[in-house]
């Protein structure tokens, strides 16, 4: 969301961190680089948005590039507009954390139970798929969370999002019973957990305040220009086909799809497959109407009425 906070409903402030610059497409239409950002947020000059980046990341901004004056564009040092992204400059209380995300991923066992299993197999997610993709399940929340608190302390565990509590002091994981997690990784850093759930209303949970990223975006990375790349409602449906031998993507709801990724498919072939429901009918007109926008055909794949992916391909009925 925009930090001027016109956003209501869909994110528009975008972040470039190969061209280290930053964009509102939305009514603000505000735009800069990391200097800039820190500008707008912190509501100070530039001279002291030079001593920000001095007094938050160690960076003697002024000495590495002489004499700037506010009118010169600035070329910061790699990744300083992702760390300025994530850190809580608008006062927010959540943010991805990938070095807790990897240790509780890599701490948490590989699925083995019969639950974890069947889900699996259901979903024709193979075995091969589960252990490329790092599953793991979740079997003693109490104890996981104070494994996490031991090695990493309150306020981090609770500002990463996946505890509940209040006031920096976490009480309990996002993920209370057993789980299967799924985690997000692109170029090799875990940005994002989500959890498949066995108890309570709720099937899938995710990080409190983290924004949603893409699933299997490194796909994105290794698939050679002009193939075919899947956009899939969801991770399991993702696995699913990519236990096939076929590239896909997952996006968490057409209202977590963000605008800046439409230019990460512009060398491939999209199909976008939304659940055959009304549900997945506006899911992919949603994000095909990015794509449009931005001048990309894309190609939306009616699934029979009741099904999603998975269902298609075990032949099964529909239950994510």
């Amino acid at each position: 969301m925009c930090f001027m906070g016109h956003d209501t409903a869909t994110p528009s402030l975008t972040f470039h961190r190969q061209k280290n610059t930053w964009k509102c497409f939305g009514a603000c239409g505000k735009y800069g680089d990391a200097i800039g950002l820190v500008m707008e947020l912190e509501k100070i000059d530039f001279k002291a948005a030079l001593e920000w980046f001095n007094r938050n990341y160690g960076i003697n901004v002024s000495n590495q590039y002489g004499k700037l004056s506010k009118h010169r564009k600035v070329s910061m040092p790699k990744k300083i507009i992702g760390a300025v992204s994530s850190k809580n400059l608008s006062k927010q209380e959540f943010a991805a954390d990938p070095e807790i995300y990897e240790w509780f991923i890599n701490k948490c066992a590989g699925v083995s139970s019969l639950t974890g299993l069947e889900y699996l197999d259901k979903h024709g997610i193979s075995k091969e798929t589960a252990t490329l993709f790092k599953l793991r399940e979740l079997r003693d929340p109490d104890y996981a969370l104070r494994k996490l608190i031991s090695v990493w302390g309150e306020s981090r565990v609770y500002r990463s999002g996946i505890a509940w509590g209040r006031d920096g002091h976490p009480t309990r994981l996002v993920w209370d019973s057993y789980a299967i997690l799924f985690p997000f990784s692109e170029q090799g850093l875990i940005t994002y957990i989500q959890a498949r759930m066995f108890e309570g209303n709720k099937k899938f949970l995710n990080p409190r305040g983290v924004i949603k990223p893409l699933f299997n975006s490194d796909r994105l990375r290794i698939t050679r220009a002009g193939k075919l790349i899947h956009m899939c409602e969801g991770v399991p449906d993702t696995l699913a086909l990519e236990s096939k031998g076929v590239a896909a993507v997952g996006v968490l709801g057409a209202t977590s799809f963000r605008v800046e990724w439409v230019d990460r498919f512009s060398k491939y072939s999209v199909v976008i497959l939304g659940d055959g429901d009304k549900a997945g009918a506006k899911f992919a007109k949603d994000i095909s109407s990015f794509f449009m926008e931005r001048g990309k055909a894309v190609q939306c794949m009616q699934l029979p009425e009741g099904k999603d992916v998975a269902d298609v391909l075990t032949g099964s009925r529909k239950g994510a």
